[in-house]
């Protein structure tokens, strides 16, 4: 740090090299520099001892150590801990060990901080003040009844019955659909998928990807329908919980879209789709820090990935990082139909967004 000080100031600290013939000037105008210089290292002296004093505020935070535990109170290892500030800035992270224990050095200013917790499904956050004192911190992570090591394994290699009995034209209306849609023929995507539910009015895949048609038409409700028809023909259905995510984070249940896209990450975890999602849901229940740590795992290069950041960093004060992401979005998607909506964004001068909606993909 020093060195950086150091170096970022060298042209205040290096003086040149005279040649004789400037002798005489320099001691004509002796008193003068002498005078200058008193005073330009005066105000050096009080630059320099200021930014040794922001140095010691920086470091005057004590050491934060904790347990993190499961509902039934047994510790949770690998889990993985943060300290935010309140514009979501991580300021430290560790992994608890196989007692739930961690503990981690912080340098920052004493205040307010957001300390996280989570594991693969859930995250936890809870506000607190730090400053040169030790603090201890315990979280609790909830846990899913259904939950299971082995649940996810089984969705991804077992097929299920129902399944099994799906007749072959029925699969490849299904697959025709997919292509159309795919293309954004959304309305002979439409006339496969009904073609595939009349050969069998038991396929849940067929469901599901009517219950995504019905999104991309903006026809909620019925997208909610079809998600929840398709869960009850196949209960380990990803694809319906996901579209059942989407589609309650698109009438404002954001509630019951965690609680869907946990079900579709716990049966395909790393379901990318489903943790851009999961981020929305955090975002409009107004917790934001959260949905900011979401988006940090979440390292897909994708349009809508930039929209939800750029909305999520602006709540939390970051605008310039939040233009930078509407911008980004925009040299990827400049004929969306959101563009001009974000432009109008980009250009305001103090542009506020409501902290229960955004722009929806």
């Amino acid at each position: 740090m020093f060195a950086d000080f150091w170096h970022s100031r060298c042209a205040i600290f290096c003086l040149p090299a005279f040649s004789a013939r400037h002798a005489k000037k320099v001691n004509r105008d002796c008193k003068l520099s002498r005078c200058k210089a008193a005073s330009s290292i005066s105000l050096l002296t009080v630059f320099f001892l200021a930014s040794l004093g922001t140095i010691a505020a920086k470091s005057n935070l004590g050491p934060v150590h904790g347990f993190i535990l499961n509902g039934q109170g047994r510790p949770v290892a690998h889990a993985t801990v943060e300290v935010r500030d309140l514009h979501g800035s991580k300021i430290a992270s560790a992994v608890s060990d196989s007692a739930g224990a961690f503990t981690f050095a912080l340098v920052g200013e004493p205040g307010e901080y957001v300390f996280l917790a989570a594991d693969d499904l859930w995250v936890t956050e809870q506000q607190i003040a730090l400053d040169a004192n030790p603090r201890e911190v315990d979280s609790t992570l909830p846990v899913s009844p259904e939950r299971s090591p082995i649940v996810a394994h089984r969705a991804i290699w077992t097929v299920s019955a129902q399944q099994l009995r799906v007749p072959k034209q029925a699969r490849q209306y299904l697959k025709l659909a997919q292509n159309e849609f795919r293309r954004s023929n959304i309305e002979k995507a439409e006339g496969e998928i009904d073609r595939a539910i009349q050969s069998d009015s038991s396929f849940a895949a067929a469901f599901s990807m009517r219950a995504f048609l019905r999104l991309a038409s903006r026809a909620f409700a019925e997208a909610i329908a079809d998600a929840q028809h398709a869960l009850s023909l196949e209960p380990s259905d990803a694809d319906a919980y996901l579209a059942l995510g989407t589609a309650y984070n698109s009438v404002g249940e954001f509630s019951r879209a965690e609680q869907a896209l946990r079900q579709a990450l716990e049966l395909r975890p790393h379901l990318w789709q489903a943790e851009l999602e999961m981020a929305k849901a955090y975002y409009g229940q107004g917790r934001f820090v959260v949905a900011l740590y979401a988006l940090d795992g979440l390292g897909n290069d994708f349009p809508d990935v930039h929209l939800v950041r750029a909305n999520v960093l602006e709540r939390l004060g970051r605008s310039t990082e939040a233009a930078s992401e509407f911008q980004r979005f925009l040299q990827e998607e400049p004929h969306d139909l959101r563009s001009e909506q974000v432009r109008r964004i980009v250009a305001a001068t103090d542009p506020v967004l409501p902290s229960s909606s955004f722009l929806h993909p």
